[in-house]
């Protein structure tokens, strides 16, 4: 049985909830929380399997709380947001000092009810939760340190191609924030990158990782001509990939692996396109997505990374694509920025004068 505290000021809202998830036999609401101040003093007493946290509410609210949850007593959180900047870069702040994930929250259509299709997305995401052994690290973003590197003297490909590319689920954001902003702003690659995510949270995503990371973030459009240094993020309900030609293709073709937009989908043309000078990174998350994806950049003679065990929320798409043979070198979150950079340097996409170059502007 899955025990379930209901953080929520509004107690319409948080009736909604509750009929929502008791619908669900595995799952049990065993509280209701105001406020963040009484949410704490409930986890304490209870001891519940996940909590459900809303941002806004009187006396503490949600991401103050989420903090002192995280740092004191770890449980997995879902948190509810308004699809509003304001509320959703404080979200998106509550996933990187340790919740879980991100949902709209509950709209009151008619009779005090929410949509079917929403209670579906909240009942699995409870299920999903639920099974996550909680972090108390945070990985706080600072800019890379460039002078460690004792790069061999290379120069610039014939051809200067090279493309990264991430795929990344559920506990992806924080781990997303913390690589991107330890780039450099002249990266000399495209980044496209396939988060799956809560329809309508895309934009807000972007926005609170613009807001730390040195490089120019969107969501890709059909027909746009990558530019290297910029990060592209798959739009809602789109697969996105890669043409040979360097620009952006969107698909609304059926979910692959349960998704769309999907981690396979982009990692396969990216492989088409790009053959040895694609890199594939795969992230935290739950089911099997981009494991296809990364075998192919393997077998065209691309480099293949994914998280480890150890700082993956949910080593579930890092396991399925090691078990398949797709990964090349498993990685703390800590270490994948260098080992993007050590990888550039060695497929000589770039030289050694523009990395000296790259040292000095920071140093």
């Amino acid at each position: 049985m899955i025990r379930v505290l209901i953080t929520e000021d509004s107690p319409t809202i948080a009736e909604i909830i509750r009929m929502t998830l008791t619908k669900d036999k595995e799952i049990q609401v065993i509280g209701w929380a105001k406020n963040g101040k009484e949410c704490i003093e409930m986890v304490n007493r209870l001891k519940p399997n996940v909590i459900t946290m809303d941002i806004r509410m009187p006396i503490m609210d949600g991401f103050e709380a989420t903090k002192e949850i995280m740092a004191k007593s770890p449980t997995p959180i879902l948190v509810f947001s308004a699809s509003i900047n304001d509320d959703l870069n404080v979200a998106f702040n509550a996933l990187k000092f340790g919740a879980l994930d991100v949902l709209e929250k509950p709209r009151i259509l008619t009779a005090g009810k929410s949509s079917d299709d929403m209670a579906e997305v909240l009942i699995q995401r409870i299920k999903v939760v639920s099974r996550v052994r909680p972090f108390k690290k945070i990985f706080k973003p600072t800019p890379l340190d460039y002078k460690k590197y004792r790069p061999k003297r290379i120069s610039i490909s014939a051809d200067g191609d090279g493309i990264l590319v991430i795929g990344a689920s559920t506990g992806g954001p924080p781990v997303l924030n913390y690589i991107l902003s330890k780039l450099h702003p002249k990266f000399p690659l495209p980044i496209l990158v396939t988060q799956h995510i809560s329809q309508g949270f895309m934009e807000g995503l972007i926005t609170w990782l613009q807001d730390e990371c040195p490089l120019k973030i969107k969501i890709g459009e059909d027909n746009e001509t990558v530019e290297r240094g910029s990060v592209y993020f798959a739009p809602d309900n789109y697969h996105m990939g890669i043409t040979i030609d360097k620009k952006i293709f969107l698909n609304n073709t059926p979910p692959i692996s349960g998704h769309r937009p999907s981690v396979d989908f982009l990692m396969e043309s990216s492989a088409s396109a790009y053959g040895e000078h694609c890199m594939g990174i795969i992230l935290t998350g739950m089911g099997r997505d981009g494991a296809k994806g990364m075998m192919a950049i393997r077998n065209e003679g691309g480099f293949t990374l994914s998280q480890d065990e150890e700082s993956s929320v949910i080593f579930g798409m890092p396991k399925v694509a090691i078990e398949s043979g797709a990964v090349m070198k498993v990685c703390n979150i800590e270490q994948i920025p260098d080992e993007i950079i050590y990888w550039i340097q060695n497929k000589n996409i770039i030289s050694h004068r523009d990395t000296e170059a790259q040292r000095n502007k920071i140093s």
